[in-house]
């Protein structure tokens, strides 16, 4: 059976901590059945017609926020610095995406992104916005649980995982304020904070404000969200 290639969007590697980022995002998807196909925001979008033909899913990776301007906001102070070639470049490519019929996955900032190119808008600092005793920051490493989800049933992840609770890792100060009116909640913190969405319709999209990528190695519940992205994107 022919592998599914995975558009997968990066931030531009500036370091060694973006290149083992990407190390992960691309372990993630070849490790479940894909073939990761790199897609940084200085590639330009010359080709965005050609490569949007050939892939067959595309992953929205986590990173810095989305400026405010993007969702109709004022910049508050607590807003960390934007990405804006970034920015331009992914708003870019995934309106030409949502013109397909292309799955899509997103994680963290990927969700936040996916959530305001449909129309929702964002929370842009947690702490200061937001009454929670959940540490959405978490201090521990990054292949480490912090808190759990509930998972709201009927939802394609509780089909999925089979269970109302999973455990996550948390590395945002930024989340979903008003959801995209084509986008259901599909698992929320114990504050209430939305922590995974899917698309209304029959299209498959799916964003999780955690970082299974992280996690799928040694927890058999975030493993099953590459299976089964990779499979959607293998059916197409």
């Amino acid at each position: 059976m022919k592998k599914a290639v995975i558009g997968l969007f990066v931030k531009k590697r500036r370091n060694e901590a973006d290149k083992e980022d990407e190390r992960v995002y691309c372990g993630a998807i070849e490790e479940n059945g894909g073939v990761a196909l790199v897609l940084p925001p200085d590639l330009g979008n010359e080709n965005i017609e050609h490569i949007v033909d050939e892939c067959d899913g595309f992953f929205f990776s986590g990173g810095v926020d989305i400026e405010p301007s993007r969702y109709g906001a004022q910049r508050r102070a607590e807003c960390g610095a934007a990405d804006l070639e970034r920015d331009k470049f992914e708003f870019t490519w995934i309106e030409k995406i949502l013109k397909t019929d292309k799955p899509i996955l997103g994680v963290c900032r990927g969700m936040q992104l996916i959530n305001v190119a449909l129309g929702g808008t964002l929370y842009q600092d947690i702490p200061s916005e937001l009454e929670t005793s959940v540490l959405h920051r978490q201090t521990e490493p990054k292949f480490s649980t912090s808190h759990e989800v509930k998972i709201a049933i009927g939802t394609p992840l509780h089909s999925l995982v089979s269970e109302d609770r999973m455990s996550a890792n948390s590395f945002h100060h930024q989340c979903v304020k008003e959801l995209a009116k084509d986008l259901q909640p599909m698992a929320f913190a114990d504050d209430g904070i939305i922590e995974a969405v899917y698309f209304k319709g029959e299209r498959y999209i799916r964003a999780y404000q955690w970082h299974p990528e992280r996690l799928y190695d040694k927890d058999p519940q975030n493993r099953k969200i590459f299976e089964d992205f990779i499979e959607a994107c293998t059916l197409k």
